[in-house]
């Protein structure tokens, strides 16, 4: 197996609940590199959570700091991110994230993604729905052609964390990298 070039930045998209964030967190550990969740990133450059800065400066305000975060992310080497859900709607993300490495897309169905962040972390696309599965189905479609430009799709349906990301570790020939107990030493 072939160690993948160390300097391209691994980056999942997807909607909310795909597991963007559980998988990144798993690579990065497992690879020993950096994580970043990018609304996180942008929570602690703001001091604002994602649902706060939506329902006080608007979604428009919200991707402009996106934007900021992505570009500036972008330019880091050997990292894993997750993106939030929306954030490839912008093509200049899409681009800095393109140039920056692998962009997998992860997919599960709407019934899935919304039980898995039910009861969870505000999402504010889906604050005031009276049927959030079909908001969930109707950002899926709308978003279903910009996930097909990424380099892998990788559906996250019934799997387990640890499959998905070996799955991920496999599409792109990464090794775990050794140790001194690797080694017997």
């Amino acid at each position: 197996m072939q160690i993948i070039d160390e300097a391209k930045n691994i980056v999942l998209i997807g909607l909310m609940g795909s597991g963007k964030s559980a998988i990144g967190r798993t690579i990065a550990k497992k690879l020993g590199r950096r994580f970043i969740d990018t609304d996180r990133f942008l929570e602690r450059k703001t001091g604002k959570t994602v649902s706060e800065i939506f329902e006080q400066e608007g979604e428009q305000r919200f991707r402009l700091y996106e934007k900021e975060v992505i570009k500036k992310i972008s330019q880091y080497i050997g990292i894993v991110i997750a993106t939030g859900g929306g954030a490839i709607k912008d093509p200049e993300n899409f681009k800095y994230l393109k140039e920056s490495g692998w962009i997998i897309a992860l997919y599960a169905s709407p019934e899935t993604l919304y039980k898995r962040i039910e009861g969870k972390r505000i999402r504010p696309l889906l604050l005031n729905q009276d049927d959030p599965v079909k908001k969930l189905e109707e950002i899926q479609n709308e978003r279903k052609s910009i996930y097909a430009k990424a380099d892998f799709q990788i559906d996250t349906e019934a799997k387990d964390i640890d499959n998905i990301s070996g799955e991920i570790m496999d599409l792109l020939n990464i090794e775990k990298p050794m140790t001194a107990f690797d080694f017997g030493l």
